[in-house]
């Protein structure tokens, strides 16, 4: 008998974090659909791709998933293998079941759908997200983002003029603008050495709709559990001071046992660490460079 991967996804969980992920044939996928808590998950809930949801998948990258729909009915949202998305309302999860049915059937292909709005980046919403944070090159240019962006507008400004008016004195011109920038931004590169001394070789694993994460060093991991945490401290600039340094953070997170982990934006950035903890266990202290200590 066919087997699919089948998932859950509750009001606790962020985009692309599902539970209870398993192979399931059409019968046992069905019965996850009928078990699962609607009364209670669809309360408060908006209507969107990120929802209390049991999903389907296909080898192909193919997707069914059922959520909440306004007035106790169901939206249906079907994820192609271009990674378009299509949707359907229904009325009942009976309904929503014979569509499993031909998910299953049919091989993932589902058709005459209506169009959904567009969604930048669909497949996010519906394909499993490790939630797996480490040091790379991808880290590393999101975390001196605004260095590239600063050099690329200036290599655009600079090339714009060179084409209205050749003249050597722009390509100086484009040298010194270099120059001036990376004297503005040299507190940047001092705590960017910082970070990436302390957290080369760090891992850590978490999702903001599981209590337990994975923090280690070089392979040497640890689980732990957020209702052990006694605070979690955010040092970082939080006025409105100019300067290229602005998003840079240390984390340090201190649990009731005493036991401590510090890592920095350059590990995880601010946005995506404050999903993963409620706010009454943060605490935000301001430092003008937050560097280790």
């Amino acid at each position: 008998m066919t087997t699919l991967i089948s998932k859950a996804q509750y009001k606790r969980s962020e985009k692309g974090e599902f539970h209870e992920i398993a192979a399931r044939n059409v019968d046992d996928t069905i019965a996850l659909l009928l078990n699962f808590p609607w009364d209670t998950e669809r309360h408060l809930t908006s209507v969107e791709l990120t929802c209390p949801s049991i999903s389907v998948e296909q080898l192909t990258g193919a997707c069914l998933k059922i959520g909440p729909y306004f007035s106790g009915k169901f939206a249906l949202y079907y994820l192609d293998t271009s990674n378009n998305v299509s949707f359907k309302i229904v009325n009942t999860l009976a309904d929503a079941a014979i569509w499993i049915n031909t998910f299953f059937e049919q091989e993932g292909l589902l058709q005459d759908w209506e169009k959904y709005t567009f969604t930048w980046k669909s497949a996010t919403f519906f394909h499993t997200n490790p939630f797996e944070y480490v040091v790379n090159a991808k880290a590393i240019r999101s975390f001196l983002g605004i260095i590239i962006r600063s050099v690329l507008i200036i290599f655009l400004l600079c090339l714009m003029l060179f084409m209205t008016r050749p003249d050597s004195s722009i390509i100086s011109l484009f040298f010194s603008l270099i120059v001036i920038l990376l004297m503005l931004t040299s507190p940047l590169y001092i705590v960017f050495f910082n970070y990436l001394l302390a957290d080369k070789g760090s891992y850590l694993q978490i999702s903001q709709g599981e209590d337990e994460f994975v923090y280690g060093k070089a392979g040497n991991n640890k689980i732990y559990n957020k209702q052990n945490i006694a605070e979690v401290i955010i040092y970082g600039v939080w006025q409105s001071r100019p300067g290229f340094w602005n998003d840079c953070r240390v984390y340090k997170i201190t649990f009731n046992d005493g036991e401590q982990l510090k890592f920095s934006s350059l590990l995880i950035e601010e946005s995506a660490l404050l999903r993963k903890f409620s706010y009454d266990r943060l605490k935000f202290v301001s430092r003008f460079l937050p560097g280790f200590v």
